[in-house]
């Protein structure tokens, strides 16, 4: 099997962290697959705080005979986002990709040439943008049986200098993922996750953030941690229960607790609610709940 490409390291472990808990917004996700083939994705958000609504409306269509994908999406900021993927066709494992957005209020636009290659050890991936100052985001994955390795970085190709580097280095199997990943030199994340059972995954996460910033992105709705340079411990599992439900739990070394909880209503009908808790002020703190709605038909 291929490595992943680069963004996609240490997945499981970021995604139980993160995916699920949606503290300080109420969430509205619909999904559906209209008969011609064309998938639609619907997300929208609700502030508790500002009262702010923003959302989404992606529509994405295939066209398996010449290994086309045609993605297309506008949210509330009046931003219109198009791209084009090719797959497979001139070359097994190639992907070629064109990516644009666009802002008629600001007259504001912005692009992107994707390439990628695929092969059973390795997974290539770049980009190049269209501007005035392109940059170039490139990365590299090699796998060797249970191990990978994965090198990126970002060039500014009008001032020809390198922006920002990053390495990662990761061990995987069935049960367990190891992962640990090194950025600019003055911030790094190491995360390990762990299938105990059918019922239970764990995951532990250290990260450091360094002065001119990194780690891995916050949680959407979660307010940016300031500060220097912290190390930051979090323990996390979800508990999988009967009757398609589950209960998501995790703790930092900030005392910031995390809880969740997801049930299948019906078919194509998924409700959840989460929170995160302020530890060191339980009386008055930073408390941020959440709800979720997940429509699928």
């Amino acid at each position: 099997m291929a490595p992943p490409p680069y963004p996609d390291l240490g997945k499981l472990a970021r995604d139980l962290f993160r995916r699920g808990y949606h503290p300080g917004v109420w969430q509205l996700d619909c999904k559906s697959m209209s008969s011609p083939g064309i998938e639609f994705f619907t997300t929208g958000f609700a502030s508790q705080d500002h009262s702010k609504v923003a959302g989404s409306l992606q529509s994405k269509y295939k066209i398996e005979d010449s290994g086309l994908t045609l993605t297309e999406r506008w949210n509330t900021d009046s931003w219109f986002f198009g791209e084009i993927v090719q797959k497979d066709k001139l070359a097994q494992g190639l992907m070629l990709g064109l990516e644009g957005k666009f802002q008629p209020s600001s007259d504001s636009k912005d692009g992107k040439f994707k390439l990628g290659y695929v092969e059973d050890h390795f997974n290539f991936l770049t980009d190049m943008g269209i501007s005035s100052s392109p940059i170039m985001n490139c990365s590299l994955v090699l796998g060797h049986k249970e191990f990978l390795g994965g090198l990126g970085c970002t060039f500014d190709l009008g001032d020809t200098s390198l922006s920002s580097w990053k390495v990662a280095l990761g061990w995987s199997n069935d049960k367990a993922t190891l992962h640990g990943e090194l950025k600019d030199g003055d911030s790094w994340l190491a995360s390990l996750f762990y299938k105990l059972n059918d019922q239970i995954d764990a995951a532990v996460e250290l990260t450091k953030t360094g002065g001119g910033g990194g780690g891995p992105e916050p949680a959407e709705g979660e307010a940016e941690q300031a500060g220097g340079s912290d190390v930051t411990v979090g323990v996390g599992m979800i508990y999988r229960l009967e009757g398609d439900a589950l209960i998501r739990a995790k703790i930092n070394s900030k005392a910031e607790l995390g809880l969740g909880y997801e049930q299948k209503v019906r078919e194509g009908i998924t409700a959840s609610i989460s929170a995160v808790l302020d530890g060191r002020n339980i009386s008055d703190g930073n408390h941020k709940f959440g709800v979720g709605l997940a429509l699928e038909c």
